[in-house]
């Protein structure tokens, strides 16, 4: 499993993103009673009686099904196990040439370790 970033960025919100982020506040509110605080998750366990965050296992394993689902190429699916980030046109100007190297590494050894059949 990648490490976690402790390091915070700004990004900016997109109209959906922001349109999706006041949806989760209202499950938020609609779950607990009580608008979300600064300490409160974002994304939390609608199973628990408290505000906790979900388990990331079970975040990981509901995007990789979803990304199954979706038809996400393997590499990607891959890349993302790798390095713990989606890289897209959109967010790479946000990422470290690291981050996109480490990203692009792992798509390559994705289809060094796969034959053409697979791709």
């Amino acid at each position: 499993m990648p490490e976690k970033r402790t390091q915070s960025r700004k990004v900016p919100l997109d109209t959906e993103l922001a349109r999706l982020l006041r949806r989760q506040e209202q499950r938020f509110i609609e779950k607990f009673g009580r608008p979300p605080g600064p300490a409160d998750p974002v994304f939390f366990d609608p199973h628990a009686d408290t505000p906790q965050p979900m388990i990331d296992e079970a975040v990981d394993q509901h995007l990789l099904e979803g990304m199954h689902t979706a038809g996400i190429h393997p590499a990607l699916i891959y890349a993302y196990q790798k390095t713990g980030r989606i890289v897209t046109q959109e967010n790479q100007t946000f990422l470290s040439p690291a981050d996109i190297q480490a990203w692009q590494a792992a798509i390559a050894e994705w289809y060094a370790t796969h034959d053409a059949n697979q791709r």
